[in-house]
């Protein structure tokens, strides 16, 4: 939303720059992960920490490899923190 509020914005400045909506999220998020070095696609709690055991909804466990932080893309308040998992 805050991506859209934005786009709209520098839009209402300039012309011709429909072509940003035209943009997938996706490639959006992985330009956003090159940049800023996050990784992960799933959302831990804040307490857990790297070499932690977590088993997801599906039943299966997990390693945490790293964790990036806090995550637009963590939607779930209990769990705010984007981590990687081997």
């Amino acid at each position: 939303m805050l991506r859209l509020i934005g786009t709209l914005i520098l839009c209402s400045q300039l012309q011709g720059c429909f072509f940003f909506f035209l943009i997938p999220g996706a490639v959006i998020d992985k330009t956003a992960d090159a940049v800023t070095g996050a990784r992960g696609e799933n959302c831990v709690a804040p307490t857990v920490k790297v070499g932690d055991q977590i088993r997801l909804v599906d039943g299966t466990t997990h390693t945490v490899k790293s964790i990036s932080g806090t995550s637009y893309r963590c939607q779930t308040a209990r769990f705010p923190i984007r981590a990687e998992l081997i």
